[in-house]
């Protein structure tokens, strides 16, 4: 899948597209397929480095920013108690500090503590 990462800090321009594997949703989880991820100043942070402190050894590298996120629920996770189902539209802040990495990109995992309500 396509992803946004930074892989120096810097300007815009550092922002960088990479193919990466796809996330699965695992128990507890729910995969969105992205629609929109928003840019804000939280991001800005990551890119710029001025987060590079909260980064820890199992944050992979590159940082994939991106905390806010559209879009609709693609897979749920095996033995995962909840009402979403495939297709529900949804919106969710994502934590780019988490292992699964940030917003920007075509597919994200949430855990279910992180869930947002559907849109419908």
């Amino acid at each position: 899948m396509k992803a946004v990462v930074v892989e120096k800090y810097g300007d815009p321009d550092v922002l960088t597209l990479v193919d990466i594997p796809a996330p699965h949703a695992g128990r507890g989880e729910v995969r969105i397929r992205v629609y929109a991820a928003a840019v804000n100043p939280a991001d800005r942070m990551f890119r710029v480095g001025d987060l590079d402190a909260a980064l820890t050894s199992d944050v992979p590298r590159p940082v994939r920013p991106g905390m806010d996120v559209a879009g609709v629920i693609d897979q749920v996770g095996v033995g995962t108690d909840t009402d979403l189902q495939r297709g529900d539209p949804v919106m969710a802040m994502v934590n780019p500090i988490d292992k699964s990495g940030g917003a920007y990109a075509e597919d994200v995992v949430q855990a279910q503590w992180l869930w947002s309500r559907h849109l419908a």
